[in-house]
């Protein structure tokens, strides 16, 4: 894919480590990075669907060990 300005556009990939994640993400930024038709747009950082920009930069300043699903995530572990 080609953008106005002749450049190639291409796609970021997130591996599973803090040096490579990609931060909360909109369902607009999401889309922007999926290539194919199947579009999850779960947030990428914490599993949440961030409407506004707004929302995803809260969701970056929460503590990840105050989240429901980080609570969720340890009581399984610890069963």
């Amino acid at each position: 894919m080609m953008t106005k300005e002749g450049r190639k556009k291409v796609r970021a990939e997130r591996v599973d480590t803090r040096c490579g994640a990609l931060g909360h993400m909109t369902v607009d930024e999401i889309r922007e990075r999926i290539v194919g038709e199947n579009v999850n747009v779960t947030c990428p950082e914490c599993g949440a669907i961030h409407l506004t920009r707004e929302e995803a930069e809260e969701a970056g300043l929460k503590k990840i060990s105050s989240s429901v699903r980080y609570t969720k995530i340890k009581a399984e572990a610890e069963e």
